[in-house]
């Protein structure tokens, strides 16, 4: 295939010069070059298509390769080997909710093509859609029970935005009946689920400023002002951080040091100390002869005098 889209990619070039090429080969028809133009696109993009295809097949065969084809239990965590080797494989969205079916055994895929048929538009809905369709069976499915006593628990040592996301996971796992229970009170859950400082420092930005009822109760405005809290706090964070500090050059001597700062090393005082030694004997050696002199000097003089 590759070759025979070279070789039209080849004769391509050579009859779509028009008069610029004349004599130098044949001339076609502007008409039949669109043609083949609009033909040699169609294979490239029939390669692209095979190409994706194998990959998602790769991808389909990895998951029933390492966690088998999906029964109806566990749905939590077969979304999640899913969801990572589809990713890995660069397979699309629509790619993914298309072949899910594929990935179930025959008993349950009927129940897969209805809720593909429903809810696939989006992956994110077919996967919720998934998710209550097999609540009661998914080992890692979050209640009521459990969700608020997430919330109830002490020191979750969480940032506002980090607490954001993980009350936002587990939300999303509860039951449809649970989410419309807990619904009404959505941006009070939250609050006490912060800390202290976050809820106090939230509490102004979420105020309703229309009517004068306390606290919004839309949900895109709590992601507003944690999403603004965060700022803030990045911005603080980043002005405390201490500027790097430069120790003082050692100051530069003008005056040449005193002889009292020059500390002498052992070997030069020793060969210092030698040289005294032999200054001193030599003199001593010069005032010898000296007096020798002086002494032949008298006698001389007296033998002169007595002549």
């Amino acid at each position: 295939m590759e070759n025979e889209n070279k070789n039209f990619e080849g004769f391509l070039g050579g009859v779509s010069g028009g008069e610029s090429s004349k004599g130098q080969g044949m001339h076609m028809d502007p008409s039949i070059a669109s043609m083949f133009q609009a033909f040699s696109l169609s294979i490239q993009q029939q390669q692209s298509n095979d190409q994706k295809q194998a990959l998602a097949t790769k991808a389909l065969q990895a998951v029933i390769n390492k966690i088998d084809q999906f029964d109806g239990r566990n749905i939590s965590t077969y979304l999640r080997c899913y969801v990572r080797e589809m990713e890995l494989n660069r397979v699309s969205e629509k790619k993914m909710v298309a072949l899910f079916g594929l990935a179930t055994i025959l008993d349950i895929r009927d129940h897969i093509t209805s809720i593909t048929d429903r809810y696939g538009n989006s992956w994110e809905v077919f996967s919720h859609a998934l998710k209550e369709k097999y609540f009661l069976e998914d080992a890692d499915r979050v209640t009521k029970k459990l969700f608020l006593g997430w919330i109830e628990r002490p020191n979750k040592n969480l940032q506002a935005i980090e607490l954001l996301r993980e009350f936002e996971r587990q939300y999303s796992q509860l039951s449809k009946v649970e989410k419309l229970t807990l619904e009404p009170n959505k941006v009070d859950l939250f609050l006490q689920g912060v800390d202290g400082e976050s809820q106090e420092k939230l509490e102004p930005l979420l105020e309703d400023k229309e009517e004068d009822k306390g606290l919004t109760t839309t949900w895109k405005n709590v992601k507003d002002a944690v999403g603004l809290l965060t700022k803030k706090e990045t911005r603080k964070d980043r002005s405390n951080i201490p500027k790097t500090v430069q120790a003082p050059k050692a100051p530069i001597r003008t005056t040449p040091p005193t002889m009292s700062t020059i500390q002498p090393s052992t070997s030069l005082s020793k060969k210092a100390d030698i040289g005294m030694e032999e200054i001193i004997r030599g003199m001593g050696d010069l005032q010898i002869k000296l007096a020798r002199l002086e002494e032949n000097t008298s006698i001389n003089n007296s033998k002169n005098v007595s002549k």
